[in-house]
């Protein structure tokens, strides 16, 4: 039996909108592997790292747990506070389940998603909403500079760029940023090429009226405009497939004409699963925390016709085998 009315009817409490939200999946089982045994720090360092660089007035996070041991429980509990929301799964649904469920019902403007062992440095925020800022067309941005993903389904990038010069190839990223890069990673056959000059060597940028962006982005860690994941319901029947992500959402910003693109120095380290030196003498400046005025002179995403996206796709798939692919 139900007495009374609820008095939450009466507040006219609103619910406001903000700019943008990070959204950060995690598994860390319970397991003696070696493999496992430092994530949890490296977790911890990770929602650190995000805490002190967000301006929280224009920023939310999003905390999705797929199924981890009960011993990253104090963690989550360490920066409670700071968490807008935390959704536990109670099987390990696989990373792109997890995401794909958020990211297709967020109401920001802006989504970053990003793996649990990144740490973030003080002003990254700023750097990747700078590129947006300069660069309407941008649907996808990193804030670690990724030049051998440069042609990873970013074919709208290189389509009327290359005609209007806005694309140069030469030494942008500097050897400690890449270096950095492939220290969290060790993989440095990602700089390899079968051509003259390796990625460290030379990358392809877009110039736009002096502003330099890095061509290339990666699902590790990326910010969105989350337009381009409305109209979208594939189901993700596998749990566990290599690249997922290329099938359900690298794809998407080339469709819809937008570009993937990554800022010219590194405001973000890929840790991996050991705790190293780097994570460890992350200096945080307050400082640097974006001013959320920038949003309102970000433009908004308007697609470009859908004939008009095709040709150009077409155009840069001419320019990369013919022009840039060397």
């Amino acid at each position: 039996m139900r007495l009374g009315e609820n008095p939450e009817k009466h507040l006219g409490s609103k619910n406001l909108i903000k700019n943008h939200r990070i959204i950060v999946v995690f598994y860390i089982p319970e397991s003696n592997s070696d493999y496992y045994k430092e994530l949890d720090l490296i977790l911890d360092k990770c929602l650190e790292s995000l805490t002190k660089t967000i301006n929280f007035d224009s920023t939310s996070i999003t905390l999705i747990n797929n199924k981890s041991s009960p011993k990253i429980n104090f963690i989550i509990d360490k920066y409670s506070q700071y968490i807008d929301k935390y959704v536990i799964y109670q099987e390990n649904k696989g990373k792109v389940y997890a995401l794909i469920n958020e990211l297709r019902s967020v109401f920001e403007t802006f989504v970053t998603i990003t793996d649990a062992d990144i740490l973030f440095y003080s002003g990254w925020e700023s750097a990747v909403f700078n590129v947006f800022l300069k660069i309407p067309n941008a649907g996808a941005v990193s804030p670690i500079p990724l030049p051998y993903h440069c042609f990873h389904f970013n074919q709208s990038v290189f389509g009327i760029n290359s005609i209007r010069n806005n694309i140069k190839f030469g030494k942008f990223v500097q050897d400690e940023d890449i270096d950095l890069y492939i220290t969290g990673t060790n993989l440095p056959k990602l700089i390899n090429r079968k051509t003259k000059y390796n990625w460290k060597q030379k990358q392809l940028i877009l110039d736009v009226d002096g502003f330099k962006s890095v061509i290339g982005a990666y699902h590790v860690v990326t910010t969105f405009r989350k337009e381009q994941f409305r109209n979208v319901f594939t189901f993700p029947e596998m749990k566990f497939v290599n690249s997922y992500e290329d099938e359900f959402i690298d794809y998407l910003s080339d469709v819809n004409g937008l570009y993937r693109l990554s800022t010219i120095n590194t405001f973000a380290y890929h840790i991996g699963n050991k705790v190293d030196t780097v994570m460890k003498n992350n200096i945080y400046d307050p400082s640097l925390i974006i001013d959320n005025k920038i949003f309102s002179s970000i433009k908004g995403f308007s697609k470009n016709p859908t004939f008009y996206i095709f040709l150009n796709r077409i155009l840069g798939r001419f320019f990369i085998k013919f022009k840039w692919n060397k």
